[in-house]
């Protein structure tokens, strides 16, 4: 199942395209895709992450490729995190735009604050 759907997901890009993204050489990527080898779980999540596709679609357990699913599953674990996508998806695009603006500054207030340490 993960070999037939990297290869669906690769599309038009070469296997090295993908390799280099993931770190890993052209032949264990073509393993990954001919099921010769299974990514260890890092991998695998790089996998998902470069595709944009949940690690479930990866390894076969749903067939919904969207990531909405394991967000949705998140928020559940925490609801005030839930009610606070829900108020941002909902809020005018002006809104959203002047969050991302201020999600921008706080990553890298953060990033800056690990750096000087």
């Amino acid at each position: 199942m993960l070999g037939s759907r990297l290869k669906f997901l690769r599309g038009k890009r070469t296997q090295e395209d993908v390799a280099k993204a993931i770190s890993v050489s052209r032949a264990r990527y073509s393993h990954y895709e001919n099921g010769r080898s299974e990514p260890d779980t890092q991998t695998l999540e790089k996998l998902a992450d470069f595709f944009n596709v949940s690690t479930d679609y990866l390894l076969g357990r749903t067939d919904n490729p969207d990531l909405i699913q394991e967000k949705n599953e998140e928020s559940l674990l925490d609801p005030e995190l839930g009610v606070f996508f829900k108020e941002i998806k909902n809020a005018p695009e002006d809104r959203q735009e002047q969050l991302r603006k201020i999600w921008e500054i706080i990553k890298s207030e953060g990033n800056r604050e690990v750096e000087d340490d």
